[in-house]
C-alpha cells in the first residue's frame, strides 16, 4: 500500500510496528515504522517514553488512524501520517532483533532529543530493553570481591553482563582519552576493550565501577607505561563521575 491509498480518518487495526531511526539521520531520536501492509516510510505518531526506553527492532502491534495536518485554508500541510491510539498498545514479545540498539541520551544536549546510539550482539545473553535497564542489571550481578575458585565462571558472566554495559555506557568513546574507538568491528559494534581499574586478581570488584571500556592504546598504557599507576587513577576518578552523573540505581 502506497501513500496515495491513505484517507484522514481511515483506521488500521492491529497493526505490527518496530522502532527504528529515522530515514533522517540527522535526526537521531527513535521512531516507529509500519513493519508490513502500510508504508514503511510514513511517520508514526507514538509515545515518546515507549520509543526511548525500548532498543531499535522493537516490535508493538496498536490500533492506527490516518491523519493529516492542514494549512489555515484547509490545504493539506504536508504527507499524511498515522497516530496509535495508545490505549491499545501492546509490545509484542514474540520477537527478539539479532542485535539490541540503544539510544542514549547524549550528555549535554540542551534540546533532551539528541542521541548516540550503542549496539550490543543480542547472543551475549543480555536481557535488556533500555540503557537504564542495563545498567541495573550490571549493578544487580555486580561483586565487590571475586572469590578465587570462582574467577574464571565470573570472568564469562563479566564479559556478558558488566563488560556490555561498560561498551554501552561509553557511547563508543575511549573512557580514558575520550576519542572515538579506532575502528568498527564486522557486527557494527566500536571496537573498545574492556579494562579492570583494579585487577580481579588483586581484589579488584567486578563492578560498574571498576570497569572501563578502553581503546587498545590506553589498555596497554595502563599496565606498561611509566605512568601506570597515575593513568589508572585518572580513569577510576572520570568512571566516577560518568556514574555520579547518571544518578542512583533504582531496584
Amino acid at each position: 500500500m502506497d501513500m496515495t491509498a491513505l484517507n484522514e480518518g481511515d483506521w488500521f487495526f492491529g497493526v505490527l510496528l518496530e522502532t527504528c531511526r529515522d530515514l533522517d539521520r540527522s535526526v537521531s531520536r527513535p521512531r516507529v515504522r509500519p513493519v508490513k501492509y502500510l508504508p514503511s516510510d510514513i511517520r508514526v505518531e507514538f509515545p515518546r517514553s515507549l520509543r526511548e526506553i525500548h532498543p531499535l527492532g522493537t516490535r508493538f502491534r496498536a490500533d492506527v488512524k490516518v491523519c493529516q495536518k492542514h494549512w489555515g485554508d484547509g490545504r493539506s500541510k504536508g504527507p499524511p501520517y498515522l497516530r496509535a491510539d495508545t490505549d491499545t498498545i501492546v509490545k509484542a514479545n514474540d520477537y527478539t532483533p539479532d542485535r539490541i540498539v540503544f539510544a542514549v541520551k547524549r550528555a549535554g544536549s540542551i534540546s533532551g532529543r539528541a542521541y548516540d546510539w550503542i549496539t550490543i550482539e543480542a547472543s551475549h545473553g543480555v536481557n535488556a530493553t533500555s540503557f537504564g535497564e542495563l545498567r541495573r542489571i550490571a549493578y544487580g550481578t555486580a561483586t565487590l570481591q571475586v572469590q578465587a575458585e570462582r574467577r574464571e565462571s565470573w570472568e564469562r558472566e563479566r564479559n556478558n553482563l558488566i563488560g556490555c554495559y561498560a561498551l554501552a555506557r561509553s557511547r563508543g568513546h575511549c573512557e580514558a582519552c575520550k576519542e572515538p574507538a579506532p575502528f568498527v568491528r564486522r557486527n557494527d559494534t566500536p571496537y573498545l576493550e574492556i579494562h579492570h581499574i583494579q585487577p580481579l586478581s588483586n581484589g579488584g570488584a567486578d563492578h560498574p565501577t571498576n570497569v572501563a571500556a578502553l581503546c587498545p592504546n590506553c589498555h596497554r598504557r595502563t599496565d606498561h607505561a611509566k605512568d601506570a599507576f597515575e593513568f589508572n587513577v585518572e580513569i577510576r576518578r572520570n568512571i566516577t563521575m560518568i556514574e555520579e552523573d547518571l544518578g542512583s540505581v533504582v531496584f
